[in-house]
C-alpha cells in the first residue's frame, strides 16, 4: 500500500488561467469622448465655436475677422463715450472700477484669423464629424453584438 499524501483540498480546485491572449482587447479611444463634444457644439455652442463651425468660403474667411476688429473697436468706443459721460454710472453697469481698456488689435486679428480659417469650407466641422465617427466605430467593436454566430445560422 502506497504511502498517503497530505494535499490541501484548496490545491485541487482549478484555478482561472490568466492569459492575455484570451482576452478580448478594448479598442482604444481615438479621442477624449469626441462623440460627447461634437454633440456639445450641436446644441450648445458657444459664440467662439460658431466662428470655427460656421461653413463659409475663402473670402468671407478672410473678411470676417476684419468685421470682428471693428466691431470690437466700436464696442470699446462705445465704452468710452460712455464712460466719459458718467463714469459713476458705467461703473455700476459694467462692474469695473476703472476706464476701459483697449484691446490689443494684433493680437486679436490673428486669433480671430486663425479661428475664421478653420471654418474655412467646413474643414473643422469635417474633421469633428470624422473623429466622431472614427469613434463611433471602435465603440462598435468592443460591443457584444455579433460574438454569438449561432444567433444568424438558419
Amino acid at each position: 500500500m502506497p504511502p498517503k499524501i497530505n494535499i490541501s483540498p484548496d490545491k485541487l480546485k482549478r484555478s482561472k488561467s490568466v492569459n492575455p491572449e484570451d482576452e478580448t482587447p478594448i479598442a482604444p479611444s481615438v479621442s477624449a469622448g469626441a462623440i460627447d463634444r461634437v454633440i456639445d457644439l450641436a446644441f450648445n455652442p458657444s459664440r467662439e465655436k460658431i466662428r470655427e463651425m460656421t461653413i463659409i468660403d475663402r473670402m468671407q474667411a478672410r473678411l470676417l475677422p476684419l468685421l470682428d476688429l471693428i466691431n470690437l473697436q466700436w464696442q470699446y468706443s462705445i465704452d468710452i463715450a460712455s464712460y466719459r459721460q458718467d463714469s459713476i454710472e458705467y461703473e455700476k453697469m459694467h462692474k469695473k472700477e476703472k476706464k476701459p481698456v483697449c484691446a490689443n488689435l494684433l493680437e486679436e486679428y490673428m486669433y480671430r484669423l486663425a479661428q475664421w480659417q478653420k471654418s474655412r469650407e467646413g474643414k473643422n466641422l469635417d474633421t469633428a464629424t470624422e473623429i466622431a465617427l472614427a469613434e463611433t466605430e471602435a465603440k462598435a467593436g468592443e460591443d457584444d453584438f455579433g460574438k454569438a454566430d449561432d444567433y444568424y445560422k438558419d
